[in-house]
């Protein structure tokens, strides 16, 4: 079924005069972008708002905040094109209709995804300038969906760390509190996205730098099921941790972005896991604002922090609990573990025996100018961070995969941590498992650089504010969706953790909860212009 159909169909069913999703009357009314989800603006841009003026808002916003006022630094490049190709989907929407629901929308990209016509650079001086051949898989479909690709964000460099640091972007700030960290490593589109310099960001992660920066920065990340979503044309770090996905103002936006980004990519061969298990309807029917009654979720106690310091976020993940109980979940709390899963998500770890090789097979699928073809050669270059070429040196040396029962080891362990946790909801019959996605009082910046900078692997309790892994070691989906705020004005996010390839079950808890307890608001480092409201 084409978009425009299935998009009619979906108003039909709903409500004759006001469209169920929208904030706005289908007889005209104002699109404001700081509160709307992508199908509210769809409906505007049936009324006839164009793109072109989505495009200009952020640009201005982009203007007013990135390198000046508050300097958030979270935008490297910006699309020299995006307002001409703005233009050309705004006549194709005209003649033929909308492609899907992100024809026209505005993302902005972490800069380790390639795009042919603006330059990939990690965020390392190395790469600066150095734009590649074709597109990542995802950036593919999200051209051929109709999303503008507005900009490139800002993040630590080659995704390696949790502050937002750079040698050719700097530091990127948290513009809820700019003393605190913006979570990394895709810290540029979290901020982005909260401030409004784009519609959607996407971002990667090996261990939380989805949900991190999404928690952060008061959004919704979508980490999806190992296999949904391809990695190709993706700087990597890990041949299996490594996850691409949405980062978003809503779980809307987020779940229908994750509808369109995946599918199966002969260059990913994880991505065949996946194959039958893509949504056939942008899992807009997952949209159900009755999706608590009666869900089965289960409190996972074991990783909530339990020191003082813990205390504010934790009182705001049992007020979420409160909520989804007020809306007819039913909340097994707790549910019990005999295992210490804190250290065994410590412990359970291999990204040091697969980033050569993931990084070399990466260099050999740029452009025939990158001068680059060996870990070697990147950390001999001198154009990257000084603590990445320590740490680059040790993962020269770490011994190969093949025949390395160490390696292995730690394989078969993903594995057996997966069927651990389906067992554990099959146990108590769950549709969905909560916890919070970090409670510890988030770093300074002073603090953050101070732990990075004494060592290239600072250990985990020096290492505050990367968040829950459960989701990492596991390979399972999750959703981290606002909470509250702590007591540092920072935001606090819950997780929604679910099975393999059951994404829909938890959109559906996830939305319905969003719905019953909205927690997002503007950060007061980048008010409103006077130019977000759009009438039509």
């Amino acid at each position: 079924m084409r978009f425009v159909d299935l998009y009619s169909n979906l108003l039909a069913r709903a409500v004759p005069l006001f469209c169920i999703f929208c904030n706005v009357s289908s007889f005209g009314g104002v699109l404001d972008i700081s509160t709307a989800t992508i199908l509210d603006l769809q409906n505007a841009y049936d009324a006839g708002v164009e793109s072109e003026q989505i495009v200009e808002v952020y640009l201005k916003r982009i203007e007013a905040f990135d390198k000046k006022g508050p300097e958030l630094n979270a935008i490297l490049t910006i699309n020299p094109n995006a307002l001409a190709t703005a233009r050309k989907l705004d006549l194709e929407r005209r003649t033929s209709g909308p492609r899907s629901p992100l024809h026209g929308v505005p993302f902005i990209i972490k800069d380790n995804y390639d795009t042919f016509d603006m330059p990939t650079t990690g965020g390392a001086i190395a790469l600066e300038g150095m734009t590649p051949e074709r597109d990542a898989f995802t950036i593919g479909r999200l051209r051929e969906a109709g999303a503008i690709i507005l900009a490139k964000t800002n993040l630590d460099e080659f995704a390696r760390g949790s502050t937002g640091t750079s040698s050719l972007g700097g530091q990127v700030l948290n513009p809820y509190n700019l003393n605190k960290i913006p979570g990394g490593s895709s810290g540029g589109s979290g901020v982005g996205v909260a401030a409004l310099f784009g519609w959607i960001g996407m971002g990667t992660e090996t261990g939380s730098s989805i949900r991190n920066p999404s928690t952060k920065a008061n959004l919704v990340g979508f980490s999806p099921s190992e296999g949904l979503v391809s990695r190709g044309g993706i700087i990597p770090i890990s041949i299996t941790y490594d996850r691409a996905g949405p980062m978003a103002r809503n779980v809307t936006d987020a779940a229908i972005t994750m509808g369109v980004i995946s599918g199966t990519d002969a260059a990913d061969l994880f991505t065949f896991k996946g194959l039958g298990q893509t949504s056939s309807d942008y899992y807009l029917s997952a949209l159900d604002r009755e999706g608590l009654k009666g869900a089965r979720i289960g409190v996972l106690r074991a990783l909530f922090g339990s020191e003082p310091e813990d205390v504010p976020a934790v009182k705001l993940i049992e007020s979420a609990i409160s909520k989804m109980k007020s809306e007819g979940a039913i909340v097994i709390d707790p549910i019990t573990v005999a295992v210490d899963l804190w250290q065994i998500i410590r412990d359970t770890s291999y990204g040091r025996f697969e980033n050569r090789a993931a990084m070399e097979v990466y260099f050999s699928m740029r452009e025939p100018s990158f001068p680059y073809q060996t870990l070697e050669d990147i950390t001999s270059s001198g154009g990257i961070l000084g603590r990445l070429e320590e740490r680059y040196a040790e993962e020269q040396a770490a011994p190969e995969m093949t025949n390395n029962p160490a390696y292995i080891n730690l394989i078969k362990g993903r594995d057996t941590m997966r069927e651990f946790i389906h067992n554990l909801m099959d146990r108590w019959s769950l549709d969905a498992i909560v916890y919070p996605h970090e409670t510890k009082p988030i770093r300074t910046l002073q603090e953050a650089i101070a732990d990075e900078g004494n060592s290239p692997n600072p250990p985990r309790d020096r290492r505050r504010g990367e968040g829950n892994r459960l989701s990492t070691v596991t390979g399972l989906p999750t959703l981290t969706v606002p909470a509250g705020f702590n007591l540092d004005g920072i935001p606090v996010g819950i997780e929604f953790l679910g099975r393999h390839f059951d994404e829909e079950t938890i959109i559906r808890i996830a939305y319905a909860f969003e719905q019953a307890h909205p927690q997002r608001k503007l950060p007061s480092s980048t008010p409103l212009l006077g130019i977000e409201k759009i009438s039509y």
